[in-house]
């Protein structure tokens, strides 16, 4: 036997708003008959109820905050909840907009039985903090009836199952409108009473449709379904409840992200380099804020602490209203090699200084100095990236003075020279071809200069020495 388990979701688009006050009584409303259809609750306990009106909900919760159904949302979500599970299960199925089907009877070797593998399931969808319904069938049709009808049944005993799924009347099946019409003519009102029709009697009174239904809902008929494939990258949406216009404000809803970043990252042992941050702002504007980790991160408390540092220089032109964070590069997770007991207590890695260093300066002010072999000086050194490995740097025993100008100034003042001259005759392979005597001279003012004079007898200061 086949064993199937659904997870409906009924307040899916509620429970994807982000609320930081739990006592505020949330509803959503079908914007075509303006009744309430989710609602959470703070508003159950304002005697609230689904199905209501609007006009009669508001007049009796007068603090309640409502927002128009929007199935997209839900389907969206609902994709989010699939590419969660399945780092622990195969084999779903997407019901948009509410529902899951998972197949239980290929994962039962790996977990070991029903049980451990609901408990896996059940601790998994403890991180997305959202509320639903749940039961195991012998086909996805009993699957679903006993799902939506909230009895939350973990069981493979197909006789048991079956005995539930007869109790249930034909307006909790996913027959057509018409189908359910069209047997309550005949008497015919619970699935007890359908499925003690005789197979032939379904065929000859009825059309093709409700045969199929009833095979499939007994499982004696194939129920075709399409599998979820999930990309291999993070994205996950958030709609906040409230305009936000304080940056500060920012970093609950974002540190909910970030923690679900950091279950996704655990499970494939990888780590994030950096991150994208799109803010859907009110008008239609969107903007795009980036961070960045040299040294690569996947814990929510240490990418927060990098989204603290680069938010601190934003300014908002206009309200916040919803939050989208991806992964733009990762990769896996490199062996530390630390002691297992003390770990690392108190120290910063380079990487980790340059990490921060980008989130507070900005990625472009932070550089590494790298050394070239142009004997040149203006040449010396260029700036690259601060993560670039830096090669090994020969000594030599010229003397140079620690502080370069990048431009060499006219020499105004007296000096004494003390060293030299050192003579530099090359650049000819790019067309800065240089003719330098260099000295080491002092100036009255006790300054230790590093002077050249050109073929035309004009000098030049280029550096000081310390």
């Amino acid at each position: 036997m086949a064993l199937w388990l659904y997870l409906h979701f009924p307040n899916l688009q509620l429970d994807k708003l982000f609320c930081d006050h739990q006592q505020t009584p949330l509803a959503v409303v079908d914007p075509q008959t303006h009744r309430l259809v989710q609602i959470n609750q703070a508003a159950k306990q304002q005697g609230l109820t689904p199905g209501a009106g609007l006009g009669s909900a508001a007049a009796i919760c007068h603090e309640l905050q409502v927002h128009p159904y929007d199935p997209e949302i839900e389907e969206h979500a609902l994709l989010e909840i699939a590419q969660w599970l399945y780092n622990v299960t195969s084999d779903i199925s997407l019901f948009p907009p509410q529902g899951l089907l998972l197949n239980v009877t290929n994962m039962l070797s790996l977990y070991g039985g029903l049980t451990s593998y609901w408990q896996t399931i059940e601790r998994h969808l403890q991180h997305l903090q959202l509320g639903y319904q749940y039961s195991t069938g012998f086909s996805p049709l009993a699957a679903i009836m006993l799902a939506k009808s909230n009895k939350n049944h973990i069981t493979d005993d197909k006789s048991q199952l079956l005995h539930w799924v007869q109790q249930h009347p034909l307006t909790a099946s996913e027959l057509a409108e018409k189908h359910i019409e069209s047997l309550q003519r005949i008497g015919i009102e619970t699935i007890q009473q359908l499925l003690a029709l005789p197979m032939p009697e379904l065929a000859r009174r009825f059309d093709i449709d409700l045969v199929n239904y009833v095979g499939r809902l007994l499982g004696q008929f194939k129920h075709p379904v399409e599998y979820y494939h999930p990309p291999q990258s993070f994205s996950r949406h958030l709609i906040l409840l409230f305009d936000i216009e304080n940056i500060q404000w920012l970093e609950k809803p974002l540190s909910r992200l970030l923690h679900q970043l950091e279950a996704f990252l655990k499970l494939r042992d990888q780590v994030a380099y950096e991150l994208q941050l799109t803010l859907h702002q009110r008008d239609n504007i969107t903007s795009q804020v980036y961070f960045t980790s040299a040294s690569g991160d996947y814990l929510a408390s240490a990418w927060l602490r990098l989204c603290q540092l680069t938010m601190e220089s934003l300014i908002l032109d206009a309200p916040v209203q919803e939050l989208t964070l991806s992964v733009l590069r990762a990769a896996e997770r490199d062996s530390l090699d630390t002691d297992l007991f003390a770990g690392q207590q108190g120290r910063q890695t380079s990487l980790e200084l340059i990490s921060a260093l980008q989130a507070k300066l900005g990625r472009q002010r932070v550089q590494k100095v790298l050394y070239t072999d142009d004997p040149r000086p203006e040449h010396t050194h260029r700036l690259c990236e601060p993560t670039q490995e830096m090669p090994a740097i020969e000594k030599h025993t010229a003397l140079r003075p620690c502080f370069i100008y990048d431009t060499p100034r006219p020499l105004h003042n007296k000096v004494r020279l003390i060293h030299g001259p050192e003579r530099l005759l090359t650049g000819w392979w790019d067309n800065d071809e240089i003719t330098r005597d260099y000295f080491i001279a002092r100036s009255d003012q006790g300054q230790w200069l590093w002077v050249f004079r050109t073929p035309q007898q004009q000098w030049f200061v280029h550096g000081q020495f310390s």
